[in-house]
C-alpha cells in the first residue's frame, strides 16, 4: 500500500454578493502571520488507485468501484483514523487469511467493499493511494481576545485533487516559516513555500466557505489589538495587507480597492482590489497562494482578508469582509 500526505499551499477557489443585519465592531489581535494548518480526516481517505497483480492477473481497485475521494472508516468493523492504524488492521488480517471488508463513507452514503491484496514474501499491496490528512500553508487574520477563537484563510480548506465532499472540521495550527516565494504568472498563480513548525497555535473546530475557526492557546504578547470596520466603513482607494514573504517578518503590501459588492448574506469576493506595492510585486509579482487570510487594513480598522486571486490578472484580487468572519467566530 502506498501512502502520502499532501502539503498544499492555500488562495484558490469559488463563489459571490452588504448586510440586512448589523454586525457591531470588535477589537481583535491582528493577524498577518504565516501558519501551517494540519486538518485531520475522522478515516483515512483514498486518493487513487495502481495497478497490482492477483493470481497472475492485472487488477485495479477502480474495477471494484473505489474512487478517490472515498473514506475508509473501518476495517472489518474495527475502526481506523490514521494510515498506521490502517496499515495493522490490514496486516493482520492477511496474517489470519481472512478476507477483509472494509467501510467506506462517500457523499453521505456508507459502503462496504472488499479490499483483495497482493502477497509476495510477507509484504502484500492493495493498489491503493491514501492519506489521513491535509496539510497546507496560510496566514492568521485575527485572535480575539474576548473568546480565545482565532479566524484564517477566509475560505474553506480542502483537498482541490479530490472529488470527494469531504469537509474536515478538525485539526491544528502551528506557526510556519517561509523558506521562498515562486512568483505568480497570469494563468498560473505562485505560491509561498513554507515549512510548517512545531510550536501549536491552537486546535480548529470549523472549516467552512468563510474561512477556519479554532480556539488559541499560545499567543505572544507582542501583537496589535485593533478595531473591525463594518461594511459600511470600508472606501474604495488605497488600503494595505499584511503577509509573510520572508521567514516570519510580517509585511505591509499597499493595495488599491477597486470595487465594493453590497452582500446581504456572508459570501465571498466583496472586496476587489489590486495591488500597487512596487517592493511586493518584485518578489511575488502579484497574489500568491498562501496569502489567504492576510488581513486588510483600511483607516487603521480591520476590513477583512485576502481570499482569492484572479488568475487571469495576479495583481488582482479579491477579499473577505471582516463582518463575516465574526459572524462565524461562534
Amino acid at each position: 500500500m502506498l501512502f502520502k500526505k499532501l502539503s498544499i499551499s492555500l488562495i484558490t477557489v469559488v463563489s459571490l454578493v452588504f448586510p440586512s443585519f448589523q454586525v457591531f465592531a470588535a477589537d481583535v489581535i491582528l493577524g498577518g502571520q504565516s501558519i501551517g494548518i494540519e486538518l485531520d480526516y475522522e478515516g483515512v481517505m483514498i486518493t487513487g488507485t495502481y495497478d497490482i497483480s492477483i493470481d497472475n492477473r492485472p487488477y485495479n481497485p477502480a474495477s471494484d468501484g473505489y474512487q478517490s475521494g472515498d473514506l475508509i472508516t473501518q476495517v472489518n468493523q474495527q475502526n481506523v483514523e490514521s494510515i498506521s492504524e490502517l496499515m495493522e488492521s490490514v496486516k493482520n488480517s492477511v496474517e489470519k487469511n481472512q478476507k477483509i471488508m472494509l467501510t467506506l463513507k462517500r457523499q453521505n452514503k456508507t459502503i462496504k467493499k472488499e479490499l483483495k491484496f497482493q502477497k509476495k514474501d510477507d509484504q502484500f499491496t492493495t493498489g491503493l493511494y491514501v492519506q489521513d490528512g491535509l496539510t497546507g500553508i496560510g496566514t492568521m487574520t485575527y485572535y480575539n481576545p474576548e473568546t480565545h477563537h482565532f479566524g484564517a484563510l477566509g475560505h474553506m480548506m480542502y483537498d482541490t485533487s479530490l472529488s470527494s465532499d469531504t469537509t474536515i472540521k478538525n485539526g491544528t495550527v502551528y506557526n510556519s516559516y517561509v523558506k521562498k516565494i515562486n512568483p505568480s504568472q497570469n494563468g498560473n498563480p505562485g505560491e509561498k513555500i513554507a515549512e510548517i513548525g512545531s510550536i501549536e497555535i491552537g486546535r480548529l473546530y470549523e472549516n467552512n466557505n468563510y474561512g477556519i475557526y479554532g480556539q488559541y492557546t499560545n499567543l505572544s504578547d507582542q501583537l496589535q489589538t485593533i478595531s473591525t470596520a463594518s461594511m459600511d466603513e470600508i472606501e474604495l482607494g488605497e488600503a494595505y495587507f499584511l503577509t509573510v514573504l520572508n521567514g516570519h517578518e510580517v509585511s505591509r503590501c499597499s493595495i488599491r480597492i477597486t470595487d465594493l459588492k453590497k452582500q446581504n448574506e456572508p459570501d465571498v469576493k466583496g472586496i476587489t482590489f489590486e495591488i500597487t506595492d512596487e517592493e511586493v510585486l518584485s518578489l511575488t509579482n502579484g497574489i500568491v497562494q498562501g496569502m489567504s487570510g492576510s488581513p486588510i487594513i483600511q483607516n487603521n480598522k480591520l476590513i477583512g482578508c485576502v481570499t482569492h486571486v484572479d488568475i487571469n490578472n495576479v495583481h488582482q484580487g479579491y477579499g473577505l469582509y471582516i463582518d463575516w468572519m465574526l459572524k462565524n467566530d461562534k
